[in-house]
């Protein structure tokens, strides 16, 4: 894949770089990874999360960050990953093949000079690559977290589109990918020949809270004896929650022992409070809107069940691994990356997508059962430290980017 020369000069140090913001000298002569991501950090989420243990292994094996973000940086997230060995850049417009925003990027490249380019969100066929390799980048990665509307499936591109993808691709060490489900429907485009590789995501791990859990529940005025069922997501269609609400109506005239919670803000949130009202679910139902940090303010401890009613073919969702890290019992659809995370009848149950009576249904045997949701919780925590340790897939990660050459096949 790469040369033994180009090895050599990923191990030399660039040329420090002056007016990095918060750089320690002694880190400014060291190599740099930059690392370009379509989206705008205003919460502490479990990518951000996952960013800040990536960066924390690169400054271990001696290298420095560069974070180039689309949209507010919120300062909160600033001040999170702050560090000696990592720089926080605005990157604005990278939508549309990156063009908008390539003069930009030429500039940061040739300012930060990093030998490792890696970019992620907004799909594979950038001009990023290309740009990376003129600016003297050794290694060009790209970090797939795609997601599939239901029902799409994966073709060939057509033969002229896939030969103007495998031009702009070219340059590209490896992707990798979240899930094997975005390996395989990536894949099948054919619009790279770069190997692509499997790292699920990961997620912090502690034990449950019982004093969040009351001081949660405290705050948004559930009562202790419920049961509280819980979907963490972006208030938009695609993520289920019509769904959600429906399958909660359907119960909650059978259960009023059921609290329903919905974390999370979008533009379809007001429009799913009026619906809740609408099937009658007042004092049953709670809408947080945005948490800065959902698993430090105790939402996975004050729940018992967690939900993730989506519509389409979602990849490796971090709310999922978060609510199994709590031992709680997942309903999910079947369908994308979840059957990879939920073992269906082990650590939760799969459902139809858009089924609002089978999401009742699953809910009802987990209501009836308590040693249930205590054995699929368990199991699902198991998975989460076998697999699933934020500090392992940041190690991973920068195993793949730093080592001399990318393995062909590689599914942790």
């Amino acid at each position: 894949m790469n040369s033994k020369g180009d090895m050599d000069d990923l191990d030399s140090h660039p040329e420090p770089v002056k007016g990095n913001p918060g750089a320690n000298p002694a880190h400014g002569s060291r190599p740099r990874l930059m690392f370009v991501l379509g989206l705008a950090p205003q919460k502490i989420g479990g990518i951000e999360k996952f960013l800040r243990y990536l960066v924390m292994a690169l400054d271990a094996a001696g290298w420095d960050s560069v974070l180039c973000f689309d949209g507010p940086i919120a300062e909160e997230f600033r001040e999170y990953i702050a560090g000696p060995y990592v720089t926080i850049e605005p990157l604005s417009n990278q939508g549309n093949m990156g063009l908008a925003c390539a003069g930009q990027l030429w500039k940061l490249l040739r300012k930060y000079k990093p030998r490792i380019f890696v970019y992620a969100f907004n799909g594979v066929i950038r001009c990023f690559p290309w740009l990376a390799k003129m600016a003297g980048c050794k290694r060009v990665f790209f970090n797939d977290h795609s997601s599939r509307v239901q029902g799409q499936r994966s073709l060939p591109l057509s033969f002229p589109k896939r030969m103007v993808a495998r031009i702009l691709t070219a340059p590209l060490t490896a992707i990798v990918s979240v899930a094997e489900f975005t390996r395989d429907t990536g894949d099948a485009l054919g619009a790279t020949s770069a190997p692509n590789l499997v790292i699920p995501n990961g997620v912090e791990v502690h034990p449950v809270d019982l004093r969040k859990r009351a001081e949660f529940r405290g705050r948004y005025g559930i009562p202790d004896e419920r049961l509280v069922v819980t979907q963490v997501c972006w208030m938009v269609e695609v993520k289920g929650v019509e769904h959600m609400l429906r399958a909660a109506a359907m119960f909650l005239s059978k259960h009023s022992q059921a609290h329903f919670l919905f974390v999370g803000d979008g533009p379809e949130l007001p429009r799913y409070r009026q619906l809740a009202a609408g099937l009658g679910m007042e004092g049953a139902v709670t809408f947080t809107g945005l948490i800065n940090n959902p698993t430090e303010m105790g939402v996975f401890d004050a729940s018992d069940i967690y939900c993730q009613a989506s519509v389409w073919q979602e990849a490796c969702p971090i709310a999922v691994l978060e609510a199994m890290s709590a031992r709680l019992p997942v309903i999910a659809s079947d369908t994308g990356g979840l059957p990879e995370l939920v073992q269906n009848g082990r650590s939760g149950i799969l459902v139809p997508v858009g089924a609002s009576q089978e999401i009742c249904a699953a809910l009802e045997q987990l209501f009836a059962d308590p040693d249930l949701r205590r054995s699929m919780g368990e199991a699902g925590y198991q998975s989460v430290l076998n697999r699933h340790r934020i500090e392992e897939t940041a190690r991973r990660y920068a195993d793949v980017f730093l080592a001399p050459r990318p393995p062909v096949k590689l599914v942790e």
